[in-house]
């Protein structure tokens, strides 16, 4: 059974500064994964995780040349990680990036399964909420603008939308 975070933190607190280095060493060499996030936690090196995310983004929403796999288990999973170690602007890039790879591939080949569009969705309501916490200057309209132009046919130009009200509302008071 895995230890909970408390445990976890419990079992730390009691160990000395060699004991924590060879943990450390122990878990980067666990997993490519592993690698990843701790150079981008302790470098500030978050470029192989956004390099993940742009490959299983080509796997899962691949808008030319062979079949997309349309599986976004992997794009998922890559987007959270790149999450956790992202700024804000950098966060809320990642998001549309995989919302536009998504609808680039939906355009390109037609219906996919619901989850995808779920998923989809779920990722840019994120990123509209991660929008209204950044300065209005970082916001990138003309991206998202576009954005939602390209998905007509997917319901998420109401979020966009409620965004855009907000900032008609600011600019009059």
């Amino acid at each position: 059974m895995p230890l909970t975070l408390t445990q976890l933190r419990k079992t730390v607190a009691g160990m000395d500064a060699p004991e924590l280095r060879g943990l450390i060493e122990e878990l980067f060499k666990a997993s490519v994964t592993n690698k990843r996030l701790l150079t981008a936690l302790l470098e500030g090196d978050s470029s192989d995780l956004l390099a993940k995310l742009d490959s299983e983004l080509l796997k899962a929403f691949r808008d030319e040349g062979r079949m997309p796999t349309m599986r976004v288990g992997g794009a998922k999973k890559a987007l959270s990680a790149y999450l956790k170690v992202a700024s804000p602007v950098q966060a809320l890039d990642a998001e549309l990036r995989y919302v536009e790879a998504g609808i680039r591939c939906l355009n390109a080949y037609g219906g996919w399964p619901d989850n995808n569009y779920s998923s989809m969705q779920k990722v840019f309501e994120s990123a509209m909420k991660r929008v209204r916490t950044l300065d209005p200057d970082a916001v990138p309209l003309e991206r998202l603008g576009r954005l939602v132009k390209n998905a007509e046919h997917m319901d998420i130009g109401y979020f966009y939308d409620e965004f855009l009200d907000e900032l008609d509302e600011a600019e009059e008071n």
